[in-house]
């Protein structure tokens, strides 16, 4: 969603009220009636929380004191800003342009939603140690990457879709980039097979995908089914490559060429750096740029760390 498409809060006649709360347990006299709305947490090292309340005063408690299901106590809040908001306007729709309004504007959020890359403890930190993930992202490994290869064969093996409708000259390159994903760009592949990455062949997706490698719930690696196109598409974190390297997809493209071109993608959580290739070029690239390499599993671990991939599994 982009700027252009939101109501300004101004235009809704909505403005926030601040307070300094660094010493406060409760909010209950700073507010005493209409607490129905959009709360922001401004915290002593300058990072942000929106949430939204039909009761600020207890969401306030909750967060000082902790939250049970979702955090521990915040001890280090500095500012409230609090915006009431009538009950005829929605919420959430008011919340979630919130988060993109100051995740756009570079502030830090501790959101985890709509927050892809976030530093709030993750599911994914039980299976891989957050020392472990940042070894990852630099290269530093290792993973037991023993069977990696045995998780592709229904890829092509009857009765698979993907057998029955790639073409023969784009097969091996598509599973030759599968292959290398899993082995270096999907943390602890074997491990987390079905739950935080999966593979799907011919997937029922707006645009069509020959194959589509999930992590969490995004899109890491694609093969487009547009008509001779074998090309490969994948995802880095948004700034791997300056602006003036981005491109439109639309760019002319010769099949044949050695090269890459880079476009960007925008989802609600955040944004990507697109890299698109000939199909069986990734190891090649990835070797040849690091930067693709590292943008590319930084991007993989953050959508892990973001969502497990149970919506994908079959």
């Amino acid at each position: 969603m982009t700027s252009s498409d939101r109501t300004s809060l101004g235009q809704m006649n909505l403005k926030y009220l601040r307070f300094n709360v660094s010493q406060l347990e409760s909010i209950s006299a700073l507010i005493p009636e209409l607490r129905r709305g959009i709360y922001v947490l401004q915290f002593f090292n300058v990072e942000f929380y929106v949430g939204q309340a039909q009761n600020v005063a207890t969401h306030f408690a909750q967060h000082r004191h902790g939250h049970t299901n979702h955090h521990e106590a915040w001890d280090d809040i500095e500012r409230l800003w609090f915006m009431p908001v009538p009950e005829n306007l929605n919420l959430t729709k008011i919340k979630n342009n919130e988060i993109l309004r100051f995740r756009e504007s570079g502030k830090p959020l501790r959101n985890r939603a709509l927050n892809l890359g976030h530093n709030q403890p993750s599911k994914l930190d039980k299976e891989i140690t957050v020392e472990e993930q940042h070894s990852w992202v630099l290269g530093d490994g290792p993973y037991d990457l023993c069977g990696t290869k045995e998780k592709l064969p229904p890829l092509g093996n009857e009765p698979s879709k993907f057998l029955k409708q790639v073409p023969d000259e784009y097969r091996d390159l598509i599973l030759a980039d599968l292959v290398f994903a899993l082995t270096n760009l999907v943390p602890e592949a074997i491990k987390l097979e079905g739950r935080y990455w999966t593979i799907l062949d011919y997937p029922s997706t707006a645009g069509g995908r020959r194959a589509t490698l999930n992590t969490g719930t995004l899109e890491l690696l694609f093969f487009p089914r547009r008509e001779e196109s074998g090309l490969s598409c994948l995802k880095t974190t948004t700034g791997t490559f300056p602006h003036s390297r981005l491109l439109s997809l639309l760019t002319p493209w010769k099949r044949y060429s050695r090269g890459f071109f880079v476009d960007q993608i925008h989802y609600n959580s955040t944004s990507a750096d697109q890299v698109v290739f000939n199909s069986g070029d990734l190891k090649r690239i990835c070797q040849k740029y690091p930067k693709i390499l590292q943008g590319a599993r930084t991007f993989a671990l953050q959508a892990m760390r973001q969502n497990s991939s149970g919506k994908f599994a079959r």
